[in-house]
């Protein structure tokens, strides 16, 4: 009888010690140790904590952090768990088993203090793991008798075998950790990972690679037919001949292709990955596959808005050279006309003044190469072709320009003063072309003063020979320039006109960018602004406007 009585008794200790082995969480390991010691002293109350830290604190409770786990496991349930200050001393600090009577003001479990009076039998021990207190366990009993010798024997090797489960359930807990975060690592980078066995074509990956194929997780490993069944059929070809050429040369593989899901829905994806001998000894090749989808929907609006903006920017050049054309060739019509109208009036007198039509028509011969000059160089620009380089009296370029707007300088009440350098000796240049610049920065010039009140608007114009080189400066009375537009007065398509283009000053700095000169602006004191030209007094032979 006492045989089968020891036989039992080992069988429950046995039971016990696979059931707290087994564990593979903090909170799980808890719970086992003290099932296993309540059952085995039939009855009583108890509890334990452990600290994944090694520290212990007097309250443990659902509040504990998760980077520092702290599990509580009471019979009955209890909110709050309080060692005494000298119990914990004792059992935490001195590493002490610890078995006395007390009275139930005592009790570490609280809750089940407040209903009851009188002794009880309180047995502590601590867990050790690695040196160290990583939790204890708390029992208590109204029975002297319930914690006897082999009771006390039995328990401490069951707090024995938990202290030794702790390290594996640090291990399992890291592991599962680990896991979790590769998981949401890519679940958040919309990337999984796969090792494909070259030799059997089996594959076995992540949750979140099956999940980017619409394939269900149970099924591991995934023979490659399942997987080229996800694979856009136009993208099967490239597919098997970039795996086959890896798989020849042993080189790092790297693919993008699309995936369609059961329901119809298109994924990009790009594949990399390395070879590698397997467990088997097969060569595989193990890798990520990413989902790219909305990377190459971002690449293709922003070919999209490229070609947009190309296409605005021909758009705008084409109608910048109209304007152009219009804005130059105004002029010698307004000339041609005037002269025209001068001629009939000369023939319409009695007598006729043959002398005077004539030189009316010669204007109107005049005015008409000029509009063709205009046109020429205006093309001659656009074209990049070789530009006309002659002798040129650049103040008499100017004077011409300066006759042509007489008209424009009265109706916008501005007052003219030249001051042009007469001992300015030719230069080499495109007449033409020389002209449409100081003609772009009068002009703008009188805008710059249509909206001024109350002072005078005043165009100043000045030659003068400096160095080796000649300057033309024209200057302003009018609103000047804004300090966030300075920087940018001169790039093509910016403007600070309202109804403007923003090519007029950038085609003028490249006329004399091709002359080897330079066009600047200044501000002018108080008010306005100064742009200067300089010119070289000779030219090395023609530039190309390309230049």
């Amino acid at each position: 009888m006492r045989l089968e009585v020891e036989t039992s008794e080992l069988e429950r200790i046995g039971k016990a010690f696979q059931a707290i082995s087994k564990e593979t969480s903090y909170e799980g390991l808890a719970k086992a140790l003290l099932k296993a010691a309540l059952d085995y002293s039939d009855g009583g109350r108890g509890a334990v904590l452990l600290s994944e830290s090694g520290e212990l604190l007097t309250r443990a409770d659902a509040s504990f952090p998760r980077e520092r786990p702290k599990f509580l496991a009471s019979q009955p349930p209890a909110s709050e768990f309080r060692l005494p200050v000298d119990l914990s001393e004792r059992v935490l600090t001195r590493r002490e088993i610890v078995l006395r009577d007390d009275g139930w003001e005592g009790s570490a479990l609280i809750d089940s203090a407040r209903c009851r009076r009188g002794p009880i039998v309180q047995l502590c021990l601590p867990l050790i793991h690695r040196d160290q207190t990583v939790g204890v366990l708390y029992l208590e009993s109204e029975r002297k008798e319930t914690f006897g010798p082999r009771y006390v024997s039995v328990v401490s090797m069951l707090a024995s075998q938990a202290a030794v489960s702790f390290e594996s359930v640090q291990l399992f807990e890291a592991l599962r950790e680990t896991n979790l975060w590769m998981v949401k690592g890519q679940q958040i980078g919309r990337m999984g990972s796969y090792r494909w066995n070259t030799r059997t074509l089996l594959s076995r990956a992540s949750r979140e690679c099956y999940r980017l194929f619409d394939i269900d997780f149970d099924v591991n490993p995934v023979p490659f037919e399942v997987f080229k069944s996800r694979v856009h059929p136009d993208d099967i070809p490239a597919l098997e001949e970039a795996l086959a050429e890896a798989v020849g040369t042993k080189s790092p593989f790297s693919h993008e292709y699309r995936v369609v899901h059961r329901d119809g829905t298109t994924l990009h994806v790009v594949a990399v990955g390395q070879f590698d001998v397997g467990p088997t000894g097969d060569v595989e090749l193990e890798g990520i596959i990413s989902d790219i989808t909305d990377r190459k929907a971002a690449e293709q609006a922003l070919t999209d808005a490229r070609t947009e903006l190309a296409r605005a920017i021909r758009l705008a050049s084409l109608g910048e050279l109209a304007g152009s054309i219009i804005h130059e060739i105004n002029q010698p019509l307004t000339g041609i006309i005037m002269s025209a109208e001068a001629c009939l009036r000369w023939l319409e007198r009695s007598p006729i003044e043959p002398a005077e039509a004539r030189r009316s028509a010669l204007r109107v011969i005049e005015q008409g190469r000029r509009a063709g000059d205009v046109v020429a160089g205006l093309r001659t620009l656009v074209r990049g072709a070789q530009l006309r380089f002659a002798d040129v009296q650049i103040n008499d370029a100017i004077e011409e320009i300066l006759l042509l707007l007489k008209r424009d300088l009265e109706r916008a009440g501005v007052t003219l003063n030249t001051a042009l350098d007469k001992s300015i000796p030719t230069i080499e240049g495109d007449r033409v072309q020389l002209q449409q610049v100081v003609l772009n920065l009068v002009r703008n010039a009188i805008d710059a003063m249509a909206s001024v009140t109350g002072k005078r608007r005043v165009l100043s114009l000045s030659t003068k020979v400096g160095g080796a080189g000649v300057a033309v400066v024209i200057a302003d009375t009018g609103i000047g320039i804004a300090p966030a537009s300075r920087d940018r007065l001169f790039d093509a398509l910016y403007t600070t006109k309202r109804d403007g283009l923003g090519l007029g000053l950038s085609i003028c700095r490249k006329i004399i960018a091709v002359h080897g000169g330079r066009l600047w602006v200044e501000e002018n004191t108080p008010n306005g602004a100064t742009f200067t030209f300089t010119l070289p007094l000779h030219q090395s032979g023609s530039i190309s406007a390309n230049h």
